[in-house]
């Protein structure tokens, strides 16, 4: 079972829930099984914000815990249904959004209904933690708008680092009236996947990378390099480890010059990527950083490390995942 997700787990929902959003959660209770739960919440785990449903089988009280959490006071419990789970069994878990609340089927049967306590809005977060091995999370329809056009990424951009007081106004300007325009997108090139970045690297240069991890995915990188070999220098190394050596679910960042890697950043809120579901990668550059955005969130900021950063000319992305698209702006 060495390819899994490892609990516990704390996901971004990219655009949150909507009515039609079916949560897919397939995995196996452990031997040992006693009690695992699964949270949808407004932070990165049960005790960072709300809960607007969180599910808990008890395997030795026989009985599923279907709760909410406010200003940090659980709600009333409901427990009817039964026991759909068994010690160390595979499990297929579905939580339908409808108007009124949640649907769950435990392995295609219809388990119980939930209303809602909480909003659906208030939903940013997965978290899943506990006596069990998850094998596969995906979430299913309901996206209430399209996928967001160039305009609205660029101004998601500026949403983000106004409001965290990281981005200031004359950047603002900057990205929408100093890079040429768009580049065609590369669809669907094969991996590993090198290309030179046209019109070399610059503030304001916005890369947007679009792939799926594989199913059971060990890592995948992006480098921002300064050469299309792997004996260049790496201006960014975006190492995405799912299983791989100690590391589970971390992001690692750093660089590379003459050979050596440099300190890690390793410092994240939440691990912002799934096996097997779509994501979209934007990385723009700054006078002194990159800012990185993982499906529309801001996930972090990589400080230069190489300068001028103009020596960076490719993109690198390797490892277990495919790419959809590859896109500069």
């Amino acid at each position: 079972m060495g390819n899994n997700i490892f609990l516990p787990y704390s996901g971004h929902i990219s655009g949150g829930v909507h009515i039609g959003t079916d949560v897919v959660i397939s995995g196996r209770t452990l031997p040992s099984f006693n009690r695992f739960s699964i949270n949808l919440c407004s932070g990165p785990n049960i005790d960072s914000g709300d809960v607007a449903f969180h599910f808990n089988p008890r395997f030795n009280d026989g009985k599923v815990v279907r709760n909410h959490k406010q200003g940090g006071q659980w709600g009333a419990e409901e427990t009817h249904g039964g026991m759909p789970f068994r010690r160390g069994h595979n499990f297929e878990l579905h939580m339908k959004v409808t108007h009124h609340g949640f649907k769950v089927t435990v392995n295609h049967h219809h388990f119980c209904d939930f209303n809602y306590r909480l909003p659906k809005e208030t939903i940013n977060y997965i978290y899943i933690e506990g006596d069990a091995t998850i094998t596969f999370i995906q979430f299913r329809g309901g996206s209430s708008f399209p996928t967001p056009s160039v305009s609205t990424k660029i101004t998601f951009f500026y949403n983000v680092y106004i409001n965290s007081l990281l981005f200031a106004c004359e950047n603002v300007f900057a990205i929408f009236f100093q890079f040429p325009g768009p580049v065609g997108p590369i669809y669907n090139p094969p991996v590993p996947f090198t290309t030179p970045i046209p019109g070399g690297l610059y503030p304001g240069k916005i890369i947007y990378i679009t792939g799926v991890p594989y199913p059971n995915p060990s890592r995948f990188t992006v480098n921002l390099a300064c050469g299309p070999f792997d004996s260049s220098d790496f201006a960014l190394h975006f190492d995405v480890r799912f299983n791989f050596g100690s590391d589970r679910n971390q992001v690692v960042r750093t660089h590379k010059q003459g050979g050596s890697y440099g300190s890690e950043d390793r410092f994240q809120n939440y691990f912002p990527f799934f096996p097997s579901s779509n994501f979209e990668i934007m990385i723009l550059t700054e006078p002194n950083s990159f800012k990185i955005a993982v499906n529309n969130q801001h996930f972090t900021e990589f400080f230069h490390r190489i300068q001028p950063v103009q020596r960076v000319d490719h993109l690198m992305v390797l490892g277990d995942v495919s790419l959809t698209q590859v896109r500069f702006q």
